[in-house]
């Protein structure tokens, strides 16, 4: 079914723990920043790779190098910007990681010449991957239903439906990446392969 090695394999799953982990951190991040404090008392606002990532996220991000974090509720009635809250953390979360993707490349100088000859391919060749689940797990994540960020447009616009998709996010999740890994050789050729690529995936 698979074409892809055991390398590539853990190679994707190390990227997408990374690309997911600061997802989640960020979205967290920034709605604290925009005045929900409940991202902090939920325990969302760390780098613990075990509170963000969805199995099923996880999944899908090392087949087909988009992923997707558990659910992060923001309440709209605490932050500063009102219902557009929401839309405004999940837009400056796709920011980073943007930002992310192309930061991570800029180690590979480094990496030539310092890291150990032994593991310098494969070190270098996960930072590549990194960069490319980032790309690829924001074109994913347009998608406007939770648990991907494009959800919050939802939250903001529809906030009862938002509620009673997350509340069957594990079904939701387990659909995407069943769709994911069963056409992961043809999303290239898809519209998402396109926005991929214009974000920088190879």
């Amino acid at each position: 079914m698979f074409d892809l090695s055991f390398q590539q394999l853990v190679m994707r799953a190390i990227a997408t723990v990374v690309v997911v982990t600061f997802m989640g951190f960020s979205v967290a991040g920034f709605a604290r920043l925009l005045g929900d404090k409940g991202t902090v008392y939920d325990g969302k606002l760390t780098l613990n790779p075990f509170v963000h990532i969805d199995i099923f996220g996880l999944l899908a991000g090392t087949v087909g190098r988009a992923g997707w974090t558990r659910p992060i509720e923001i309440d709209p009635a605490a932050g500063r910007m009102g219902r557009a809250t929401p839309v405004i953390v999940a837009v400056l979360t796709m920011a980073a990681i943007f930002l992310l993707g192309n930061l991570v490349l800029l180690a590979l100088p480094w990496v030539a010449t310092n890291w150990p000859a032994s593991s310098a391919a494969f070190v270098d060749a996960t930072i590549r991957m990194t960069a490319d689940v980032a790309a690829w797990t924001l074109a994913l994540n347009i998608i406007p239903i939770p648990p991907l960020l494009g959800g919050y447009l939802l939250a903001s616009l529809a906030p009862d439906a938002h509620g009673w998709l997350v509340k069957r996010h594990l079904y939701i999740s387990i659909v995407l990446a069943a769709l994911v890994i069963l056409t992961y050789r043809n999303l290239p050729a898809t519209p998402f392969g396109e926005l991929a690529r214009l974000l920088g995936a190879r």
